[in-house]
């Protein structure tokens, strides 16, 4: 799956990429950077990171328009460069030409900077109207993201994720034969989630290759050596019967059910004739008078 949602064959509107420390997300994002340059007109990479840097050595940067939001992350320098003071959208706006007729893409580098230094609700939000709306003036074919999990609390990745269509969480493979594994949690525009575990290996050029599902199989088979316990062993009442006792106890006729004899009987029984009896209370207004006493009838 990890490998269609990056030529683009499953269409995601926001993709988030979660790492940590121990295993890296950046080589999935030039993937997805790759893979978008030769789909979209223009990609747009935001760079918050120091490291985001690099990736001009390791992509064709012909269609891709990179901004530096790390040299002066909290301008200081008082720069007109981008910085994480400065909003996202109208940033691009004002550096771009962009119109109606272009499709374009976005990818964050990453959002740890914005969560820490704005906050994950203006993240959210940024992400949202980039993927969702034509704040741009353009249709934008997809935004994705990076985002340093390990540096984040629980609650703070949840609202990320949850802004998110696609979720993708950097492990360890399960194999050898592989250099990457991730988690990948995934909504279909038709309502469907898919939820799949798989390992796969990242070329030089940055073209994922060999994916393969992981299958959790869990052995339900027991050892001959295992003796199995007998919970009723031990106990000081029997809670077994013999046969002679259950054919008595299937003779047995239960109070609430209708045997042959108890269907012939009421069957049986006549129908006596019924009389309704009246007992006006006080407050009824009873007038034992005829009213119509004066007619002649």
């Amino acid at each position: 799956m990890i490998g269609d949602l990056a030529k683009g064959q499953d269409k995601s509107n926001i993709v988030l990429i979660e790492d940590s420390s121990d295993y890296h997300g950046r080589g999935v994002l030039c993937s997805f950077i790759s893979s978008l340059a030769e789909r979209v007109d223009e990609v747009h990479i935001v760079c918050y990171d120091g490291r985001s840097r690099d990736i001009k050595s390791h992509i064709d940067v012909s269609r891709c328009k990179i901004y530096d939001g790390h040299s002066d992350i909290l301008n200081w320098n008082n720069t007109s460069s981008l910085n994480a003071t400065i909003d996202i959208i109208p940033f691009l706006i004002e550096k771009n030409n962009i119109h109606g007729n272009k499709k374009i893409a976005v990818v964050i580098d990453s959002l740890t900077q914005l969560i820490l230094y704005r906050s994950a609700s203006y993240t959210c939000q940024v992400i949202h109207k980039l993927a969702y709306t034509q704040c741009l003036g353009c249709e934008v074919e997809q935004v994705v993201c990076l985002l340093h999990e390990d540096l984040h609390d629980h609650m703070t990745s949840s609202l990320v994720e949850h802004t998110a269509s696609t979720i993708i969480k950097m492990k360890k493979p399960s194999t050898d034969q592989h250099t990457h594994g991730c988690d990948v949690f995934h909504k279909k525009i038709s309502g469907k989630i898919t939820q799949i575990t798989e390992n796969f290996s990242l070329t030089d050029n940055f073209e994922i290759k060999d994916v393969k599902e992981v299958s959790t199989v869990i052995s339900l088979q027991s050892s001959a050596d295992d003796s199995q316990v007998d919970p009723a062993a031990n106990l000081t009442f029997n809670l077994t019967l013999t046969d002679k006792e259950k054919k008595a106890r299937s003779q047995v006729k239960l109070p609430y059910t209708y045997d042959q004899q108890r269907q012939e009987d009421t069957l049986s029984k006549s129908v006596g004739e019924g009389k309704i009896f009246y007992q006006p209370d006080e407050i009824d207004d009873f007038d034992e008078e005829d009213p119509d006493d004066d007619l002649d009838i």
